[in-house]
């Protein structure tokens, strides 16, 4: 692990090859969608594709601006393919709902999403789309 940068209370770090972890706490705000944005969207003149990890375990929710916003615009996400793991039972049935409600209103993300259980998981799952993506 090299550089970690702390957003307020929130830390995020790259991973090699092309991965992005972030560990939240408290709530996804505005603030914290702008400086993970900008941190990815430098990373990505280096590796064009980028996969973001999400640890929600201290996390306890997303803002209404930025639910807004990621309902609205789903491509504001600049990664390849996007995991959370250790959401509540709340803020996956919030992720869930917003997802359909996208969907509903004929929006679709270019970018994949899960929600897992487990770190590994999260692994796993980015370890998927990158083999997925090398074939």
């Amino acid at each position: 692990m090299g550089a970690i940068w702390t957003l307020g209370p929130h830390k995020m770090w790259f991973e090699e090859p092309d991965t992005l972890r972030l560990v939240t706490v408290g709530v996804y705000d505005m603030k914290l969608l702008e400086e993970s944005n900008a941190i990815a969207n430098e990373l990505k003149k280096l590796h064009p594709t980028l996969y973001l990890i999400s640890d929600s375990r201290q996390g306890t929710g997303m803002s209404a601006d930025v639910r807004k916003l990621l309902g609205e615009k789903p491509e504001m996400m600049p990664y390849a393919g996007s995991v959370m793991f250790g959401s509540s039972f709340a803020m996956r049935t919030m992720v869930n709902m917003m997802i359909r409600a996208g969907e509903l209103m004929g929006r679709k993300a270019d970018t994949e999403f899960a929600m897992v259980a487990t770190e590994e998981d999260a692994k796993a799952w980015v370890a998927e789309r990158r083999a997925k993506k090398a074939k």
